[in-house]
């Protein structure tokens, strides 16, 4: 069973219509989201020994759906990917108030991103890292997403949707990517993720025997589903899912 899993913010509103999260002309933060945390979810798996689960792709979750989600998992870490917005520019990341672990996360992510994107990382008051703490009224968290689930979480935002400069690093596929593969990198780091030997095959068989690869288990379909598209794109036209 996957151990860390990668949501994407946003897409269902707590009515069950669609929330787009915050946008910018015809950019939309779900819709961009989405497609970074595909691309992490991708490079993880496709990189490293251990596998991680894509969440919420499709927008069907709404955040409190999505928590219960998270708890009933078995996740020891999760990530949420989100654009900013209100006026700025840059990369910052929100962990729970006083786990250090989450604070490695939340800096690894955002040293990431800002090389990657060519983005500044939002200074946090202590230094110029973007690793931050928000709290409500309360004192206690103020992103649910941290507040309410079991295991240690960060709330990424990669950029802001209104700043020109920042949509434009994110505003592609190209970018997307680089944005998600800074993210999954990060949090292998932290993990201490051991990567994927290569092994060398050779062209021509000598038998007639046929041998199978699986490519994956997984507990949830979108990430079966998921995993099968990024085959299919990779060449592999034979590939299928088997319940």
């Amino acid at each position: 069973m996957s151990k860390i899993c990668f949501i994407v913010g946003h897409g269902r509103s707590k009515s069950g219509g669609y929330d787009p999260g915050a946008t910018s002309g015809a950019a939309q933060e779900f819709k961009i989201a989405k497609e970074i945390a595909k691309y992490a979810q991708q490079c993880y798996n496709a990189t490293y020994q251990e596998q991680a689960d894509l969440m919420n792709y499709d927008g069907s979750l709404y955040l409190t759906d999505r928590i219960n989600k998270v708890n009933a998992s078995g996740y020891d870490f999760v990530a949420e990917i989100h654009l900013n917005a209100g006026g700025g520019t840059g990369t910052e990341c929100y962990y729970h108030k006083g786990n250090e672990t989450g604070r490695k996360y939340a800096d690894a992510i955002c040293d990431n991103i800002a090389e990657a994107l060519g983005v500044p990382q939002r200074a946090n008051g202590t230094d110029e890292g973007g690793d931050k703490v928000k709290l409500n009224s309360s004192g206690r968290d103020y992103f649910a997403i941290i507040r309410e689930t079991k295991p240690t979480a960060v709330l990424v935002e990669t950029v802001f949707i209104d700043c020109a400069s920042d949509l434009s690093k994110v505003n592609s596929a190209d970018g997307q990517k680089k944005c998600g593969e800074a993210i999954a990198r990060a949090v292998a780091a932290v993990r201490g993720a051991a990567t994927k030997s290569k092994t060398l095959t050779s062209s021509a068989s000598t038998t007639d025997s046929l041998y199978r690869v699986q490519a994956g288990a997984f507990s949830d379909k979108e990430n079966a589903v998921s995993m099968l598209e990024r085959l299919k794109t990779a060449g592999f036209a034979d590939a299928f899912i088997k319940s």
